[in-house]
This record gives structure tokens, C-alpha cells and sequence, in this order.
């Protein structure tokens, strides 16, 4: 049993404590989409630092999800100054980590999630499909809420 009280209400409506989440159409456009939340996620957070790095890694994860699913959701939450992307798909293989075409717009691989996240992994759903996560920000922010596999 969990107790809310007045203050955990309030500190859930601070736009810090805010959870983005959006489900993705298996379309060009869920790019665009994702560029957009990642957008109004940080300005609602009122932080710009690494921004870039944010949009390119949750762009990156979303289309190596919808190269492999039709079903895409993104989340972003804020964890400890840093900024966690969780994306989901109905896959139930491990992350491909396989070197692909430089010169490639899209699904450059997790090569390029590695480069600009300071974490990564990944975990399994009983209920089916994965969600594959990435921490963009302080680099001593924990990852140790996410339970997966890491790399």
C-alpha cells in the first residue's frame, strides 16, 4: 500500500517531476514527433544543457525501434539532473550494436546512442516487448532505477 500526501501531489505537478510519454505512428513522421516532445520536455524543465545530445539519442532510439516494430512509445523523465529516455517496442531481442553506413540518415545503430548518452541498456517486459533506455545529462546520475541489461 502507498501513501500520497498534499506535498508528493504538488511535486507531481512540477513541471521537473513531469513524465512525457507518447504512443509513435509507424511513420516517417514519429521523427518529427519526437523532436517536438523532446522540445517541450525541456523547456517545461527549464533545461537546455545537452539538449541536442537528448533530441539525437531519442531519435536515434526511435527509429532502431520502428526499424523492428510496428508499436513505438517514447518516455522522458527527469532522473536526478539528468534526462532518461525510455523507448518501447514489441520486440523481445537484445539491441543490435552492429556498425552501419556513416553516411546513413537513419538507424545509425546504438553506436552513435553510446557516443552521446551516458548510459544505456535495456530489459525485458512479461507482458511483451522492451524498452530500450538511455540517460543524457549528469553523468553520475544513476541508472540503477532502470533494472536491465547495460552496455
Amino acid at each position: 500500500m502507498s501513501v500520497t500526501t498534499d506535498a508528493d501531489e504538488k511535486a507531481a505537478q512540477q513541471p521537473e517531476h513531469r513524465v512525457y510519454w507518447l504512443p509513435l505512428p509507424p511513420h516517417p513522421v514519429a521523427v518529427d514527433q519526437v523532436s517536438l516532445l523532446v522540445e517541450m520536455a525541456l523547456a517545461a524543465w527549464k533545461t537546455s544543457e545537452r539538449g541536442e545530445n537528448v533530441r539525437l539519442v531519442a531519435v536515434e532510439l526511435v527509429e532502431n525501434a520502428m526499424e523492428v516494430s510496428d508499436a513505438v512509445d517514447i518516455t522522458l523523465s527527469r532522473q536526478d539532473g539528468a534526462v532518461l529516455i525510455e523507448v518501447w517496442d514489441t520486440t523481445e531481442t537484445s539491441p543490435a550494436c552492429q556498425p552501419r553506413p556513416t553516411d546513413r540518415t537513419a538507424g545509425r545503430s546504438l553506436s552513435l546512442v553510446k557516443t552521446h548518452a551516458d548510459g544505456w541498456g535495456w530489459r525485458l517486459h512479461e507482458e511483451g516487448g522492451r524498452t530500450v533506455w538511455a540517460i543524457v545529462g549528469d553523468r553520475d546520475a544513476s541508472a540503477d532505477a532502470v533494472t536491465s541489461h547495460t552496455s
